[in-house]
């Protein structure tokens, strides 16, 4: 299959969820429908059930497991808002992927197509392997309380969310109660995944544009050797003319990649810095829960913010990596060769290069996986702080040996036989 038919094919992967969840912004005429209102209907809801679980929490740990699945609505919750907001720049990237890399270079050389291919294949697996892992994450949450309701006969929520009005020892408050926990887990997995992705594939065509761009210079730089400079008028406008065009495909390239860049930041910029804290705070709860608990859900949530805090960092090292390509990929041409109209052009190139854009946490760093172990030490910190004062120094003066005992509780609340 060619890279041009595999884009398509992941192009309608994407947008598939886009339209299940109302937000389509890779068509260009897409306006805001029914769908759309349902997600920010869908946000208030989940809003109105934390504020209640909250509130009814019966102890320390109800009111842990309320709380720890926060982080993961804030981000889902600002990726659709900068979704929302920044629909002309995320169209105007994805058509520039398809005109920019795949249309150009349908006729391309061979490495051009290889380079091409090898990035699409990457984002396909990685897009595979991230879709197994949030519905399987979405999977077990609806299977455990099925089996704990239909084996066990024990009510258990699937989210801890609970709903003013709806009663979960009955069951027309408990069936609600599940249904909007599915209805609301479903949507949050489309969104996420469908964001995440997005993020990876920006990312990895940023690196294809690098490759591609070095290709064209490494050209660039072996005609110029060829060729020589001489004396002769004629000759001399043929070689200054045929540096002028070269120089000029190189130049307006490298500036097209440039505010690719700057578009993808503007677009994932806050939102990374959303998925750094928002994660941080999710691990830490659900370490402390996973070993003060029994609860199913801590695992889950535990496992994906792990994987979205790595792959989120090891994406910044990516951008990181590819700036410095880009920078070396410059150096590298024989700008001494060049005329010296077209050395100034040069200059202004690497003098761009040199301050390359990049994902910055504000507070923290640039986000790559030096920040990612930096604040995995952190996230230890403050998860032994939380233990040593809530645990340790609690059981000392008896303020905890009552909620310790509670620990193992299900999601939500449980209840007797149905």
């Amino acid at each position: 299959m060619e890279a041009s038919e595999k884009f398509q094919e992941f192009t309608l992967f994407i947008r598939r969820l886009c339209r299940i969840i109302g937000v389509d912004v890779l068509d260009g005429s897409w306006q805001m429908n029914g769908a759309t209102y349902f997600a920010l209907f869908l946000c208030t809801v989940y809003t109105i059930g934390t504020v209640t679980a909250i509130v009814v929490a019966p102890d320390f740990f109800e009111l842990l497991k309320a709380l720890s699945f926060i982080g993961f609505f804030f981000q889902s919750t600002i990726k659709l808002y900068f979704t929302l907001s920044d629909r002309k720049a995320y169209h105007s990237n994805y058509a520039s992927l398809g005109r920019d890399i795949y249309e150009a270079h349908l006729d391309g050389t061979v490495s051009q197509r290889k380079v091409i291919l090898q990035n699409i294949d990457i984002v396909l697996l990685l897009k595979n392997v991230t879709a197994l892992l949030y519905f399987a994450t979405l999977i077990i949450f609806s299977c455990y309380p099925a089996y704990m309701y239909f084996v066990m006969h024990v009510r258990v929520t699937m989210l801890p969310l609970l709903f003013p009005g709806l009663d979960i020892y009955s069951i027309y408050g408990y069936s609600v109660t599940t249904a909007l926990h599915v209805i609301i887990a479903s949507y949050g997995l489309m969104g996420a995944l469908v964001s995440d992705i997005a993020f990876m594939q920006f990312v990895l065509h940023f690196k294809s544009f690098a490759e591609l761009f070095q290709i064209m210079c490494e050209e660039f730089g072996q005609e110029l050797h060829e060729k020589t400079a001489e004396d002769e008028p004629h000759r001399r406008r043929k070689y200054d003319a045929f540096c002028r065009r070269g120089m000029r495909a190189i130049f307006q390239y490298h500036q097209n990649t440039i505010v690719y860049l700057k578009s993808l930041i503007m677009c994932y910029g806050t939102i990374c810095a959303v998925m750094v804290i928002s994660c941080s705070y999710s691990i830490m709860l659900n370490l402390f829960l996973a070993l003060m608990t029994d609860w199913y859900a801590t695992y889950s949530f535990l496992l994906v913010s792990l994987f979205q805090l790595l792959v989120f960092s090891m994406f910044g090292s990516v951008i990181q990596a590819t700036n410095g390509r880009l920078n070396h990929t410059i150096s590298c041409l024989p700008w001494y060769l060049l005329p010296t109209r077209e050395q100034q052009l040069y200059q202004l190139m690497l003098f761009k290069s040199q301050l390359p854009d990049e994902v910055f946490i504000l507070g923290v760093g640039p986000l790559n996986m030096e920040t990612f172990t930096l604040i995995m030490k952190k996230i230890y910190s403050a998860f032994a702080m939380m233990y040593s004062f809530l645990v340790e120094d609690g059981d000392e003066g008896g303020a905890l040996s009552d909620v310790h005992g509670d620990g193992g509780g299900g999601a939500g609340a449980g209840a007797g036989g149905s």
